[in-house]
């Protein structure tokens, strides 16, 4: 039962929000693509607790995730790419498979603004958490600007070992 308690949880932060819990008939095909969106939360959420039980870091996932929209990425310490909610495709047209184990500045391109990026890196290399609207570029090379949050991860014995971001286009 305890492998259900994000899903619930997720599914009664959507229902809450709703005015009407019947569906009509003609909205069983809507329902039904919510209902996959819901999976895919449900299991990013599994996999964060997985991640993130180690960390010396409070995040409300369920905001961020459903409530936010927003896109997690988490890379280790050389940068690298380890985590990507599934949501990353919809926001870049990236899966996360095909993320995982890329730097992050695989979203960038000949516009994105090389002072931000030098924000990112001085607030990196410092292990300070940021803030920046930088442009990105999607899978088929348009721009899009991302607002990313930026925090580093501690384990519980004070040590960095990973990098967390939440996303979302502007």
């Amino acid at each position: 039962m305890r492998d259900f308690k994000e899903y619930d949880e997720v599914m009664t932060s959507y229902y809450a929000k709703m005015s009407n819990y019947v569906l009509p008939l003609l909205s069983w095909e809507f329902y039904g693509e919510n209902h996959i969106a819901l999976q895919a939360y449900k299991d990013d959420l599994v996999t964060l607790n997985q991640i993130t039980k180690n960390w010396d870091f409070e995040k409300n996932y369920i905001e961020e995730l459903v409530d936010k929209e927003s896109v997690i990425v988490i890379t280790n310490t050389d940068l690298k790419i380890v985590y990507a909610s599934k949501n990353i495709e919809k926001l870049n047209g990236y899966s996360p498979e095909e993320v995982i184990g890329n730097s992050p500045k695989m979203f960038q391109g000949a516009d994105t603004c090389a002072e931000t990026t030098k924000t990112v890196r001085a607030a990196v290399d410092n292990a300070a958490p940021f803030e920046v609207s930088i442009l990105n570029y999607r899978k088929d090379k348009t721009p899009y600007v991302c607002l990313i949050k930026g925090f580093p991860i501690l384990n519980k014995k004070g040590k960095l070992i990973n990098y967390i971001a939440f996303e979302k286009a502007a």
